[in-house]
């Protein structure tokens, strides 16, 4: 097969309800050649099977022998993919095909290193399929026509939204270059890529358009409703990438201030999801980590950008 216009790679872990429906939509494109990397995160269900019965020779599929989390798998899957652009996607959502065209074509016209579309987001307590409200506000703010091309100097905000992967499609041979990774961790993995997605684009193309619809149905498996032991992983997610940034001193300088405006609204939200007796953990660890702080970055967010930020920054690490 020539090389195809989109690799999607989808990680799949008991999957086996919903996978197949979501390879078959992708497979039913006719606008763009596509092929389906899915890598199985070790399954003790049927999906591998189910996947295994689709004869399709553009379907890939990848058993990992132990389960290590999406991003491990995700981070598999992109170092198979052979498309000019990949998309990351869920095995349990919904894709927008008028969307993803429209984006391909997108992205060969401007040249850009990745399109962030906006997304829908349905919830079975819910009638509504709205965006998180921070994202709304962020997407009200940047998004004013159909298409916007932009640089991340002008779009800051863009890395607060959250890091969910499945909202953009990216140029492969860019990112292959540039060394895109999804984090280690087994929750809150897409921390770490999105970041790396946004810090190392020479070039955003937002376009006002849905791409996904993220499903979480009622009782459902996703990470994000889980009130557990697990949330402490969102501590070694931060750790990661905050160790990236310093890796890279200019650009950490450049967006501390949104960096840290996400590890206080994240720790925020995830303290009101860990269970009582990981509590005293939690705070200690989201205090070492805010510790890390360069201080002439603080000096910046104190004195210069944000003192409200400064301030809760000191609070925060202070409890």
């Amino acid at each position: 097969m020539s090389q195809p216009d989109l690799s999607v790679i989808i990680p799949m872990h008991d999957a086996s309800a919903t996978v197949t429906s979501v390879i078959t939509s992708f497979l039913a494109l006719d606008t763009a050649t596509v092929e389906v990397i899915v890598v199985d995160d070790a399954s003790t269900d049927s999906s591998v099977e189910r996947v295994g019965a689709i004869t399709d020779p553009r379907v890939v599929l990848i058993e990992l022998a132990s389960n290590h989390g999406a991003g491990i798998a995700r981070n598999h899957g992109f170092a198979r993919a052979s498309g000019r652009y990949a998309l990351f996607f869920d095995a349990d959502d919904e894709i927008h095909t008028e969307s993803l065209t429209s984006a391909l074509g997108a992205l060969d016209d401007s040249g850009a290193s990745v399109a962030v579309l906006s997304y829908r987001y349905r919830r079975a307590d819910s009638v509504s399929e709205s965006m998180n409200s921070y994202d709304v506000a962020v997407w009200d703010q940047y998004v004013h026509q159909a298409r916007r091309l932009a640089r991340l100097d002008e779009v800051p905000r863009l890395l607060g939204f959250t890091n969910y992967p499945w909202n953009k499609i990216v140029r492969t041979d860019h990112y292959r270059r540039t060394g895109l990774r999804f984090g280690s961790t087994q929750v809150h993995n897409d921390v770490l890529g999105h970041w790396l997605t946004l810090v190392d684009a020479d070039q955003i193309l937002l376009i006002d358009q849905p791409l996904c619809t993220h499903i979480v149905a009622e009782g459902g498996r996703n990470l994000t409703n889980r009130e557990s032991r697990a949330r402490l992983s969102l501590i070694d997610a931060l750790d990661e990438t905050y160790s990236e940034l310093e890796a890279r001193p200019a650009t950490r300088r450049r967006f501390a201030n949104h960096y840290w405006d996400l590890v206080i609204r994240l720790t925020g939200w995830a303290s009101g999801r860990i269970t009582p007796d990981v509590r005293d953990e939690f705070d200690l660890r989201v205090q070492e980590h805010l510790l890390r702080i360069d201080l002439g970055d603080f000096h910046r967010i104190r004195f210069k950008q944000d003192a409200g930020l400064a301030g809760r920054i000191v609070r925060r690490a202070q409890t």
